[in-house]
C-alpha cells in the first residue's frame, strides 16, 4: 500500500474507534489496547485503593496466582523471613500475596502468627487488566525466590513455567469476558460551575475525591465515581462491575444517585452521547451487571473482593 493509502486506513480506523466507544462497554486486554483514545481519557477518572492496601492480608489462591512453597526441616525465624521479603510486593506488574504456615498440617494464614513458621507461600498474581503474567515475569520470581530459599536453607517447590503462563492466559480471557465498566450520564442544558456541581454531589450523599470528582462509599469501599464530561454541561458515573462489591446492588445505587443529581442540576438521566435513558434502557442495563456479577461468581471470582481488586487491577 502507498502511503497516502495507509494514511487513509489509518484515519478511517480512528474515526470506527470512536463510533464503538458504547454505554456499556465489555473490554477484553486487546480491545483495551486498541481503544487507547477511550482508554486515555478513562483510566486517570478511576480511582482505586493503593496496590499495597489491596496486596495487604491478602492469601494465595489457586484460582488467581501461581503459587510457590518454601519449606523448612526445622522452623525459620519470620523476622528474618520478612527481612528477606522487605519491599519484595510485586514482580513486573503482578502482586505477590504470601500465606504463612506456623505448624505441618496446619492452613496457611495471611499474616505470621507465630515467631517461626514451617512453610510459606508465595502466590504470583496470574493477570491484570494490562494482561497474563509473562515469562520474564516468572523467570524473575522464580530467581528471587531461589535466592531467598539458598539464604533462608529452605526447600523451593515452584510450578513449572509452561503450566503458569497456560494458567494465565486461560484466566486472562476468562477475565477479558467478563470485564464491565459502566457508564451513564446526569446531562444539563448548560455548562455546570464547580459550585453547582459540589451542591449537587452533596445533595447525592457523595464524597468529594477533589477536583469536581466524587464518589458513593469509602475510598477502599468505592460503589462508582462521579466526574464532570469534558463538554462541562454533564456528570459521569461510572460503574466498575468486577471491583465492586455487588454490582447489580451498586447499579441501582448509581441509579438513585443520578436521578437526585439530575433533580438539583435541572438535567436529564441519560447516555454519555445525551441519549435520554428510558425505564426500559434501565432494567435493560441493570440485567446486563446483574449478568456480569453472576458470570464472575461462575468463574470464582467474587466482585469487590481482594482477589478482584487485584485481577482487575
Amino acid at each position: 500500500m502507498t502511503e497516502l493509502q495507509w494514511t487513509v486506513v489509518a484515519g478511517a480506523t480512528i474515526v470506527l474507534l470512536g463510533v464503538l466507544v458504547a454505554n456499556f462497554r465489555d473490554w477484553s486486554r486487546a480491545k483495551k489496547r486498541i481503544t487507547h483514545s477511550a482508554a486515555a481519557i478513562e483510566e486517570p477518572l478511576l480511582i482505586s485503593p493503593p496496590v499495597e492496601r489491596i496486596i495487604e492480608g491478602v492469601l494465595p489462591s489457586e484460582i488467581s496466582e501461581a503459587i510457590a512453597i518454601l519449606e523448612w526441616q526445622l522452623p525459620a525465624s519470620v523476622a528474618k523471613l520478612q527481612q528477606e521479603l522487605r519491599g519484595w510486593r510485586h514482580v513486573g506488574s503482578k502482586p505477590l500475596a504470601f500465606g504463612w504456615v506456623s505448624r505441618p498440617g496446619e492452613l496457611a494464614q495471611a499474616q505470621p502468627q507465630t515467631p517461626e513458621v514451617f512453610a510459606l507461600q508465595v502466590g504470583l498474581l496470574l493477570a491484570t487488566r494490562s494482561g497474563p503474567l509473562h515469562a520474564m515475569e516468572y523467570s524473575e520470581w522464580q530467581e528471587q525466590l531461589g535466592r531467598i530459599a539458598g539464604t533462608s536453607g529452605a526447600r523451593l517447590t515452584v510450578p513449572s513455567m509452561s503450566d503458569v503462563l497456560s494458567q494465565a492466559r486461560q484466566l486472562d480471557q476468562r477475565c477479558a469476558e467478563v470485564d464491565a465498566q459502566l457508564t451513564l450520564a446526569v446531562t444539563s442544558a448548560e455548562i455546570l460551575s464547580a459550585a453547582r456541581i459540589a451542591s449537587a454531589a452533596s445533595a447525592a450523599g457523595l464524597e468529594s475525591r477533589g477536583e469536581s470528582r466524587f464518589a458513593k462509599g469509602s475510598l477502599y469501599q468505592q460503589r462508582f465515581s462521579v466526574f464532570p464530561s469534558e463538554s462541562g454541561a454533564s456528570l459521569i458515573l461510572m460503574l466498575d462491575v468486577p471491583r465492586t462489591a455487588a454490582p447489580a446492588e451498586a447499579f441501582r445505587e448509581m441509579i438513585a444517585t443520578a436521578e437526585v443529581l439530575a433533580s438539583v442540576l435541572d438535567a436529564e438521566v441519560t447516555d454519555e452521547a445525551g441519549h435520554r435513558l428510558s425505564a426500559q434502557n434501565i432494567e435493560g442495563i441493570a440485567a446486563q451487571v446483574a449478568d456480569k456479577e453472576q458470570r464472575l461468581l461462575a468463574i470464582g471470582i467474587t466482585p469487590g473482593t481482594p482477589m478482584a481488586q487485584r485481577l482487575f487491577f
